[in-house]
């Protein structure tokens, strides 16, 4: 049971410089849109709008997902968001021009990301520990 109708989850996780996210594409502008279209549909009391962090799909953001279908919408546009509220959230057709279905595509970019990020994290904390190193060499 599902306490309302929708649960939609935004994507607004920000990463460092070089990184591409999902906040860096405009996922905020996507919430806003979103709180405005929900209310002005009258849809406030079925719909639960969340920020959540990083969903993997990031080189496709800003991304969202819709459940109780888990439904993916990615490279969304504030202008996309009326379109998804007045079919999907109001009607229950989903806006297919804007869902991915391709799961193993999916998981293989969400995996590829993954791994991207997680070796520019070692080079950071490789490149701070040489910086401290040498700083206590130099005695700073």
């Amino acid at each position: 049971m599902e306490p309302f109708r929708y649960h939609a989850f935004v994507c607004t996780q920000e990463k460092p410089d070089g990184a591409t996210c999902c906040a860096g594409g405009g996922s905020t502008r996507i919430i806003e849109a979103l709180h405005r279209g929900i209310g002005a549909a009258g849809l406030s009391n079925d719909v639960q709008l969340s920020n959540c962090g990083c969903l993997g799909l990031c080189e496709s953001g800003p991304v969202m997902i819709v459940y109780p279908e888990g439904t993916w919408y990615t490279k969304l546009t504030a202008p996309d968001v009326a379109e998804i509220v007045s079919s999907h959230l109001k009607n229950g057709e989903k806006v297919s021009r804007l869902v991915r279905t391709d799961a193993a595509a999916m998981k293989d970019e969400i995996i590829e990301h993954r791994n991207k990020y997680l070796e520019m994290l070692k080079r950071k904390a490789a490149e701070a520990k040489t910086q401290e190193e040498a700083a206590a060499v130099a005695g700073d």
